[in-house]
């Protein structure tokens, strides 16, 4: 048995980076391997794949209603206890105080309320670049001295599969054997993990592709909003949050980029405001193909990075994406929106590609364990977004396997 780990990481993101330190620090006798496509800490090579996913490229933000939707999955009280200890690790690096988010003015207040949205504010920690990297530093520093973790950094899992009691990974730098598994592969990896949902049999719905457009306008004509991060929901719509004085840049994946935002170097500063509108849209046992192939489609028509076009030209027949039916109820969002922000149809620009890089649904109970006894998913690949969310899904999760 001693080549078998107890415990196997698939993906060294935010996820798989904090459930690795929660091993190393907690749960010393846990013979750990942790397996990336990317590259090991000062080493980056790719944009979101490798040690800490995307977020040495992120806005740095970690917002606190993260813990909302983890405590949707794990309980309250497992994700306030989670949030603790991750928030101590934080701590290491600085002593960061909670940007509260300030609520939209009276009078938008009740125009967003008239059209049906609930609105959900955004308290953040703030991180900025040096405060990631020491953090990155610190956490790679405590995993090294770790005597019971081992990194296999730069191999792709081609396969894994199950075995009696025992998960077989196939990798390009050979066979591995594992008691457990973490699923962390994030934003990077939605369709590996897709391709494993479907080996192992344990899709539950495929009926959604979250597609839209991001907003991009002078803050000038968001006065109302009073500066809120906030994000406005009903059931088939989001819109938000809210991203003040930055810039929208490419977040590059392998065949394709997604429009994201980031304000947290000097660099970046600007009078705008973005923000996504991202529409529920049905596809009956379809959702992730949809995903993928409007990405694509997309990212052809923006000639191969993000394109940018006025508001009003989806509202006029004249955008490029005018001619792919599946955004035609882009319209009635866009009319609606204007309704709450009069200036969006004459003064604003949007950008595509912008989608939400899911895999299909699964069951996860709240341990954070799949119906494959032994098999645990966090993050985005448990359709949860959001960094906070991740790191504080990752300790769950060994704590699940190890307690």
């Amino acid at each position: 048995m001693s080549n078998i780990y107890d415990i196997g990481i698939i993906g060294a993101g935010v996820g798989g980076a904090f459930a690795t330190l929660k091993i190393s620090k907690d749960y010393k006798n846990s013979k750990t391997i942790v397996f990336d496509l990317g590259r090991m800490w000062g080493k980056r090579r790719r944009q979101i794949d490798g040690w800490l996913g995307c977020f040495p490229n992120s806005d740095g933000k970690l917002y606190l209603s993260d813990i909302d939707k983890v405590s949707t999955l794990t309980g309250l009280r497992k994700a306030k206890s989670a949030n603790t200890w991750v928030n101590n690790i934080i701590s290491n690096v600085n002593n960061f105080k909670i940007v509260k988010d300030k609520s939209p003015n009276v009078s938008m207040c009740k125009k967003i309320q008239q059209f049906g949205y609930e609105v959900t504010l955004n308290d953040y920690i703030q991180m900025q670049p040096k405060d990631i990297h020491a953090l990155s530093k610190y956490m790679a520093d405590s995993i090294e001295n770790s005597s019971n973790i081992t990194w296999s950094f730069d191999n792709e899992v081609k396969k894994i599969y199950k075995q009696k009691n025992i998960f077989i990974i196939n990798s390009d730098q050979g066979e591995f054997k594992c008691k457990k598994l973490i699923i962390a592969v994030g934003r990077s990896g939605w369709r590996w993990a897709q391709s494993l949902y479907s080996d192992f049999g344990i899709i539950d719905n495929n009926d959604i592709a979250k597609i839209g457009i991001r907003v991009e306008m002078n803050s000038s004509h968001m006065k109302d909003f009073n500066k809120s991060n906030c994000t406005l929901n009903k059931p088939e719509l989001e819109i938000g949050p809210f991203n003040w004085f930055g810039t929208v840049i490419p977040e590059d994946h392998v065949d394709l980029v997604i429009s994201a935002f980031r304000s947290n170097e000097n660099r970046w500063k600007t009078d705008k405001v973005s923000f996504t509108l991202i529409g529920n849209q049905n596809f009956p046992n379809n959702g992730f193909e949809q995903t993928d192939r409007l990405g694509k489609l997309t990212f052809v028509l923006s000639n191969d990075r993000v394109i940018r076009e006025k508001v009003s030209s989806i509202l006029t027949n004249r955008s490029k994406i005018s001619i792919i039916p599946e955004y035609d109820w882009l319209k009635g969002a866009v009319t609606e929106l204007s309704k709450i922000i009069p200036e969006v149809t004459s003064k604003a620009y949007f950008h595509i590609p912008t989608i939400m890089p899911f895999a299909p649904k699964i069951n996860i109970n709240n341990n954070l364990s799949s119906e494959i006894d032994g098999m645990f998913v966090i993050g985005e690949s448990a359709g949860v977004s959001g960094i906070l969310a991740a790191a504080c899904m990752g300790t769950i999760a060994v704590d699940s396997i190890c307690k």
